[in-house]
């Protein structure tokens, strides 16, 4: 049961990431660039009909292949830098997508068979994949140094409210729980890093390893069993690790 729920997570985390406009605009974008241009001799043997046949499906495939990568791979290396986790995505890709479109073109071009052109695909898929992700995480960081942000980015990522914010959000096994202030509870497959680094709003800490916690939904600090916790409004207690007790010390919430 395990297994098969974290391959229903896996593919309804896929879907989520699959569904948002950005990758349908990118696309379309590519393949009608792609298409008009006909590189890789496309142009010549392809009508035009053909060519946006050709590459929407090639593009196509290359999205949904990344995505099903990128959650492999979020689930094996859970905790490691964003940037192995794309290094990771990219490498696969361009083994995997090489051959792939090479046995494609044998099929369209016969009389041109040469199944060891996919080393030359695979560089491509590599290099313009890092090309990519370098721009994204470029516009990434752009965006998130320009003014004021209104909403935590977090929260668009569960669809919240207008008007909610995040109370606290925690890791479970692959995923993490983000609760709201709304009342609602969103599970999402990612990183807790990952996530805190969206919380641009609302002001918090970490108080433990697997927990960040809203500095408005923390009651108190007490003493359970011997150690010290945070106390929640809903009655709620999260240990407070020895590395994040500076955190609750330099915000005067317990002496030092």
């Amino acid at each position: 049961m395990g297994v098969l729920k974290e391959v229903v997570d896996g593919i309804n985390a896929i879907r989520e990431e699959v569904l948002p406009w950005g990758h349908l605009v990118v696309w379309v974008a590519a393949t009608f660039v792609v298409s008009m241009a006909g590189p890789f001799g496309t142009y010549e043997d392809l009508p035009l009909h053909v060519r946006f046949a050709y590459w929407g499906g090639l593009i196509a495939a290359s999205i949904v292949i990344a995505l099903f990568l990128r959650v492999l791979w979020r689930v094996i290396i859970k905790g490691d830098p964003a940037w192995l986790e794309d290094l990771f995505v990219i490498s696969s890709l361009a083994i995997v997508f090489g051959p792939l479109v090479a046995t494609l073109n044998s099929v369209l071009w016969p009389q041109d068979t040469d199944l060891s052109g996919w080393v030359v695909i695979s560089a491509v898929t590599f290099a313009v994949g890092v090309v990519k992700v370098g721009f994204r995480r470029l516009i990434q960081r752009d965006v998130a140094g320009i003014g004021v942000p209104q909403r935590d980015r977090l929260l668009d990522r569960v669809e919240a409210p207008a008007g909610a914010k995040v109370k606290r959000v925690y890791s479970d096994n692959h995923h993490i729980c983000v609760l709201t202030s709304d009342g609602s509870e969103h599970r999402l497959l990612m990183r807790l890093r990952d996530a805190v680094d969206e919380i641009d709003v609302e002001p918090g800490f970490w108080v433990h390893r697997s927990h960040w916690v809203a500095t408005s939904s923390i009651v108190g600090v007490k003493q359970a069993e011997g150690r010290e916790v945070v106390e929640l409004p809903c009655g709620t207690t999260v240990p407070i690790g020895p590395k994040y007790r500076p955190n609750l010390v330099e915000a005067g919430m317990i002496a030092a």
